[in-house]
């Protein structure tokens, strides 16, 4: 399998433009974040030092933000997941605040997402099992003075995309 295709134009807001070496660091950590900086610098054809000061850089810079692990959610005990569609009554800054503040630290939350159209929050959550899933909606949302609706569509699987690439 070859190098994904990143496009050569792309500035960082803000910062300058990403160059085909960022380019090609980029796509390298994307595919494998936990590659060493020696097989890094291997794969883009650089010296190691230059590959560290390179990747350094584009943390510095706020294009890469961090790296993460990735788990298994049925190992760890929590293969229901669902995303939540979530409509607020009000859409007052107080009650905005409430529910961000409060929502992403609930448990099982792994991503909220602040949207447009006829939902004002989509929550992705993973739980042990449906009953947990009934229950968490209940004790969390339904109950939350601020939320007017929700709707839960289950998740049967999650394929992963190749993701974010600099365009």
């Amino acid at each position: 399998m070859g190098q994904p295709h990143i496009p050569t134009t792309h500035r960082h807001v803000g910062g300058e433009p990403l160059d085909d070496v960022d380019r090609r660091i980029l796509a390298a950590l994307v595919e494998d974040a936990r590659v060493t900086n020696k097989q890094l610098a291997e794969m883009v054809g650089i010296a190691p030092s230059t590959a560290l000061m390179r990747t350094r850089a584009l943390s510095e810079r706020g294009i890469i933000t961090g790296f993460e692990a990735k788990v298994d959610l049925a190992a760890v005990g929590r293969s229901v997941q669902a995303l939540i569609s979530v409509r607020l009554r009000a859409h007052d800054r107080d009650q905005i605040d409430s529910f961000t503040a409060r929502v992403p630290h609930l448990p099982g939350v792994l991503a909220t997402f602040h949207t447009s159209g006829a939902v004002d929050y989509m929550l992705h959550i993973a739980v042990g099992s449906t009953e947990e899933l009934r229950d968490w909606v209940l004790d969390n949302l339904t109950t939350d003075p601020v939320v007017g609706h929700t709707e839960t569509t289950l998740v049967f699987e999650q394929i992963p995309g190749r993701g974010p690439l600099p365009e």
